[in-house]
């Protein structure tokens, strides 16, 4: 970026620039700075950014609010239009320092101040067809935003960081990148909050124009404008914007992998669930089929010479299966929203075959009966069918 200011606070503010007035932003030139403040930039940044944070939900009021005036009367309403350019001031001023723009602490005010990051805006007249449907609108702005912030506030700003802390002072290129985006960031903000009707625009910076010689006495000629004065241009060298074009596409790449990532792990999530199911049913299957041949067996024991032989090799088969089903549902890979319905299938299980187990040791037809009696055999087997209905419930909700 090329400011041709040299100090690092105040600048001249603009002229008023007519209506509809774009979000104006300043930058003030790379100087030099401190290498401390530079390695503890995340951590001096946290009071400015819960400040920030705290008027968040405000804005959020503020700008509904001023959306319901602007529809009816075509104009954000003052006091709306005031706090979100003060809002929307504190805002740049806040990511300009913690993307190292400057080193000067910002202030804690959202009115206008000496700080090498300036921001003007102009609300005006609005067009209602254009407030209504904002959101809408905003769509485009938003999405080249969302692409190019991932980047910009992850590897770019670990990147830039690193620079400062050993050169200090921000490059050029670099500088100029972080300028264009931060005010894209601030013209998106005040398009959404209807600060301002013009639509985003200069992420590549400006044209580079040559600027109108000042008139006698050191002032400007005619008014400035956003194209040639040059407190408030952003004119970008070849390889910035070569660099912020690289920005871009990186975060869109990354976009792209996180999707294919969150699509390739929904599909294993989906994979996983449904042989989950598979494989519980196949296991309830053979135990079914161990509890039925239980009823069948008892029954031909009745008329066994050694029936107490018959029902007690019968109830161990049945305890056998029970102990094979645990084994296998415990070992099954579940869905983490399953597990617990699992392990309730689980514990019926172990309950059911102690019984069973017990009744294979009896000793004589009446402990055989008593065991039935006192473990509630048909209890526990109907609350292991219920259980085992919640956990295939529970694997099909998930699916």
């Amino acid at each position: 970026m090329v400011l041709t200011d040299t100090r690092p606070t105040a600048m001249p503010p603009p002229a008023a620039a007519p209506t509809p007035a774009p979000v104006l932003v300043a930058v003030g030139p790379p100087l030099r700075q401190s290498r401390p403040k530079v390695a503890a930039r995340f951590v001096l940044a946290l009071p400015p950014l819960v400040v920030l944070a705290l008027l968040a939900p405000v804005a959020v009021v503020a700008a509904f609010v001023g959306w319901g005036g602007a529809l009816a009367s075509g104009r954000l309403p003052t006091v709306a239009a005031d706090f979100l350019s003060g809002y929307l001031r504190y805002q740049t001023r806040v990511f300009g320092y913690l993307f190292l723009l400057t080193d000067h602490y910002p202030p804690f005010t959202r009115a206008d101040a000496d700080y090498p990051v300036r921001v003007t805006t102009s609300p005006g007249v609005l067009n209602r067809w254009s407030v209504a449907f904002r959101l809408v609108l905003a769509v485009p702005a938003l999405v080249v935003l969302a692409a190019v912030a991932y980047p910009m506030a992850t590897v770019v700003l670990v990147v830039t960081w690193l620079v400062v802390l050993v050169g200090g002072r921000t490059p050029a290129s670099l500088h100029g990148i972080y300028a264009a985006f931060l005010r894209y960031q601030a013209r998106v903000t005040g398009y959404l909050t209807l600060v301002t009707s013009e639509y985003p625009w200069g992420l590549l910076g400006d044209a580079d124009v040559p600027v109108p010689s000042p008139a006698p006495g050191g002032l400007q000629s005619r008014p400035p404008s956003p194209v040639d004065d040059p407190y408030w241009r952003v004119v970008l060298a070849p390889r910035a914007k070569n660099l912020i074009v690289f920005v871009i596409v990186l975060g869109v790449t990354s976009v792209s992998v996180v999707n294919i990532a969150h699509a390739v792990s929904r599909y294993h999530e989906i994979t996983t669930d449904e042989q989950a199911s598979v494989d519980v049913q196949n296991a309830y299957t053979s135990l079914s089929h161990a509890v039925v041949g239980y009823e069948t067996e008892t029954k031909a024991c009745a008329d066994s010479a050694d029936g107490l032989t018959c029902l007690t090799h019968a109830a161990q088969t049945v305890s056998d299966a029970f102990a094979v089903f645990d084994r296998h549902l415990a070992t099954t890979t579940m869905p983490a929203g399953a597990t617990a319905a699992r392990d309730v299938v689980v514990t019926d299980g172990t309950h059911a075959g102690r019984a069973f187990a017990l009744l294979s040791a009896s000793s004589s037809a009446g402990r055989y009966e008593l065991v039935i009696e006192t473990s509630d055999l048909p209890l526990l087997l109907t609350r292991f069918d219920q259980d085992y209905l919640a956990l295939g419930s529970t694997l099909t909700d998930l699916g």
